[in-house]
């Protein structure tokens, strides 16, 4: 078979056997049926007793089992101890949209793979760079994947066998320390729009990150593209090949609205393919027409962010509206009603945004 064949059924073989070793495993244990709901049960037990414990701090479970309905218990998933490939990297895109679509609306990586290398004799242990950030190979590899995660519901860099700080990839004004920094910042700067969107997806049902066919189920081209989704009303195109292999990006923008590149703010009419060139330092992203983005101050840290003046960006096209979101971000006074609503409203054929709650809000319009 080809390589890239092999690869790709080497990687879905190695979730198999993975799922039937936990499995067998557990049941060992607990039987069949409970072992499958074991993930569920710790989930809860867990929960439960840390807010039987105080209600001023939030409980947060970053594991990497999942089971229906444990996203009541303050679950966030990722998918394992994966591998260092590009194969492995295009395959975890859909798993995770496919994950997120079933109700677990949190989910997330290691950014970079946890095995970078290949240690030649365990099964999973399949890194495809043995010199890990001091592999040219491996930094590309890093920076892509680090774009990706930054529009996932959890960003984290996480793994083994080589360090993974932004100083280990160069110095400032190279080319993979500045691109992962680039994203370290839109990350930092998006977190009013990031933190409202996880508000609404524990107030009504909202799925942050999400497949196209979500938002455009009539659009045939979408109901199986892989590589493209949503984060909000962001278009998210991750670059899922080394520039070794190609310079450039496909990318369909869904048809019904226009859509404007996030980097350029040129408008493009959807229902069409575009063929782009990428470079190191960016991905393809787009906003759709009628989008209302929440930004603030880039900071260290998220707590830093609190008191900075909000700024709203508007992405002209249509009317819309967005709901910003504030409260304590770490006790439950929320589920006591302690927590601030500020509706945004955009009036396209007036050109004009009118700020409903108490939130002051600066705003601009994206040309």
């Amino acid at each position: 078979m080809p390589g890239g064949a092999t690869a790709v059924n080497y990687g879905w073989d190695d979730q198999q056997r993975r799922w039937q070793l936990n499995k067998d495993i557990l049941s060992e244990t607990l039987g069949a049926e409970r072992s499958q709901l074991y993930s569920l049960n710790h989930a809860r037990g867990l929960y439960d007793n840390q807010r039987a414990t105080t209600d001023r701090k939030r409980v947060l479970n970053l594991t990497r089992s999942s089971w229906a309905g444990q996203q009541r218990y303050a679950t966030v998933v990722w998918n394992g101890d994966t591998h260092a490939s590009w194969p492995s990297f295009r395959q975890q895109i859909p798993a995770g949209l496919n994950y997120m679509a079933t109700g677990n609306p949190y989910w997330t990586v290691d950014v970079g793979s946890f095995f970078t290398r290949d240690d030649g004799h365990r099964w999973f242990y399949k890194g495809q760079f043995p010199g890990g950030v001091n592999d040219e190979g491996y930094r590309e590899y890093y920076v892509r994947m680090f774009q990706w995660a930054t529009f996932l519901p959890m960003l984290r860099s996480h793994g083994s066998d080589t360090p993974r700080e932004i100083w280990r990839f160069g110095e400032p004004g190279t080319p993979y320390y500045d691109a992962i920094l680039r994203m370290i910042r839109l990350r930092y700067r998006l977190l009013p729009y990031i933190y409202s969107m996880a508000a609404a997806q524990t107030r009504g049902n909202y799925t942050m990150a999400r497949p196209l066919a979500f938002d455009f189920p009539d659009d045939t081209t979408v109901l199986d593209l892989k590589d493209e989704y949503l984060f909000g009303s962001m278009l998210v195109c991750p670059v899922t090949h080394p520039m070794t292999e190609t310079t450039t990006r496909s990318v369909y923008l869904p048809r019904g609205c226009q859509w404007y590149d996030y980097w350029t703010h040129r408008r493009y009419e959807g229902g069409q393919w575009l063929n782009l060139p990428v470079t190191i330092d960016r991905l393809p992203l787009f906003v759709k027409a009628g989008t209302i983005i929440p930004v603030s101050d880039v900071v260290e840290y998220s707590d830093a962010q609190k008191g900075k003046p909000v700024t709203a960006l508007v992405f002209p096209g249509t009317d819309a509206s967005f709901m910003l979101y504030n409260d304590d971000g770490i006790s439950y006074d929320y589920k006591k009603g302690h927590y601030k609503l500020t509706r945004l409203v955009w009036n396209d054929k007036q050109s004009k945004l009118t700020v409903k709650g108490p939130e002051k809000v600066a705003w601009r319009i994206v040309k």
